[in-house]
């Protein structure tokens, strides 16, 4: 059996590692327009900021160290044609066009960035922040420059942002929206968390309508304001990478991203889709949704590599759980937020409290800000958490409370550990669900 794969980031490299595990035989072919393969974008911006020496040092393997384990990779290889009807595929490197048949066709196409609806009148000195290969081009072309303004961009910018910020540049940060990470923070989260971080200019609700260049500087007007910058970090955001599977003639969904059954099978035969440029299934909403997130990429993948090894196991449901870091703070969510639910008219109720993480006496301690949203009948939905102290255990737990429909109510009578050092003896969390519980009654 010949598996060809196009798209080499988290979803297509797990995909060909776990089908390679499991099976000997299978021939697996990947097709990337990248140079650069396996490794994880959320480290670019501690490379910018010094933390990670190099880019090389993020790279995990290289296409040598796939081939060694018969896996075929097509670097800088773009596929330009998928004809269903034949299975068979066209591809493209250096001018030169050749055909490959498969027997499964696995769409990992990722997504691709929107141009800005804003006028830019020179792009020297402008750039995008998506790879690793527009981090090695930002970090050469900042080295003599001071001023840079980043432009509604995503946790890998808002992150970059802070790590420049720390190495001494004077940056600003223009949110289009209502605040930072309008996708996974309330207004009054993502606030907190620019308020109790420090070195970067913070402005949102900026409607930029256009940059133009003065001598050396780049002009950004929005607001019928004016700043100047020497580097321009342009709006991250990306829609899902469709192209090929509507040329095969898979069906598109209205997010704009191929739908998939539980199989993450696609609407032709024997083509499959997942990764950032698929459609999946909230589990609060029941409704198709996006997850763009290496952790959703790689558990598809890993449930694929079954189903064409003859298994047939299903992708569940997400609900699309965070954490990252911003300057000196950590942030985490998961499920759905406030302004969410109010936009698809969920009843909800909501707390924010502020805790601590450890026992309210122990000296090195760290503070913890927690919102939690229920729907109206104390089932919880959402969570988001701000913390100088690591987030993950907790928004974990909170996922698996969302996944498993807790009610606060249930919650509250869950046994969770308790010392001094570690924990409090009533978990933050249970003291968000006691809130919510005071809130209904």
């Amino acid at each position: 059996m010949r598996v060809v794969i196009i798209g080499a980031g988290a979803a297509g490299l797990t995909l060909a590692s776990n089908i390679r595990e499991n099976d000997e035989e299978t021939e697996i072919i990947i097709f990337t327009q990248s140079e650069d393969i396996a490794y994880s974008p959320c480290a670019i911006p501690l490379v910018l900021g010094g933390c990670i020496e190099s880019f090389d040092d993020i790279i995990m393997h290289d296409a040598d160290y796939y081939l060694d384990k018969n896996i075929q990779i097509h670097l800088s290889t773009t596929v330009t044609c998928v004809d269903s009807s034949s299975k068979k595929i066209t591809f493209e490197k250096d001018s030169n066009s050749e055909s490959m048949t498969y027997d499964k066709l696995v769409i990992a196409a990722g997504s691709e960035l929107i141009t800005p609806e804003f006028e830019i009148d020179d792009m020297d000195n402008i750039f995008s922040l998506t790879n690793i290969s527009d981090g090695r081009i930002i970090q050469e072309s900042i080295k003599d420059k001071k001023e840079i303004v980043f432009i509604s961009n995503l946790s890998i910018g808002i992150e970059s942002a802070y790590e420049l910020a720390r190495k001494g540049y004077d940056v600003t940060f223009l949110e289009q929206s209502f605040g930072i990470l309008p996708l996974f923070l309330d207004g009054e989260i993502s606030q907190k968390l620019v308020e109790l971080n420090e070195g970067v200019d913070f402005e949102t609700n900026a409607d930029v309508t256009s940059i133009t260049t003065n001598g050396s500087k780049k002009e950004i007007h929005y607001n019928d304001k004016t700043i100047s910058a020497d580097v321009v970090i342009l709006p991250s955001n990306k829609v899902p990478s469709t192209s090929l599977a509507k040329q095969a003639g898979c069906e598109i969904g209205d997010f704009g991203a191929v739908v998939i059954n539980e199989y993450l099978e696609t609407s032709v035969e024997d083509i499959y889709a997942i990764g950032d440029c698929v459609e999946v299934k909230s589990h609060i909403t029941g409704t198709p949704t996006l997850s763009p997130a290496g952790t959703t990429a790689v558990r598809q993948a890993m449930v694929l590599a079954n189903n064409l090894l003859g298994n047939k196991l299903t992708f569940d449901p997400v609900v699309n759980t965070v954490v990252s870091k911003v300057g000196d703070y950590n942030y985490a969510c998961s499920g759905i937020t406030e302004s969410f639910a109010e936009m698809i008219g969920m009843p909800v109720v909501s707390v924010c409290i502020e805790t601590c993480q450890k026992a309210r006496y122990y000296p090195q301690n760290n503070k913890l800000c927690i919102k939690m949203i229920c729907k109206d009948d104390g089932t919880v939905v959402g969570c988001q958490m701000l913390s100088d102290g690591d987030l993950s255990s907790r928004i974990d737990a909170l996922s698996f409370i969302i996944t498993d429909n807790m009610k606060c109510e249930e919650l509250i009578q869950k046994e969770f550990s308790y010392t001094p050092s570690l924990a409090m003896v009533v978990n933050p969390i249970v003291q968000a669900a006691l809130a919510i519980r005071k809130k209904m009654q």
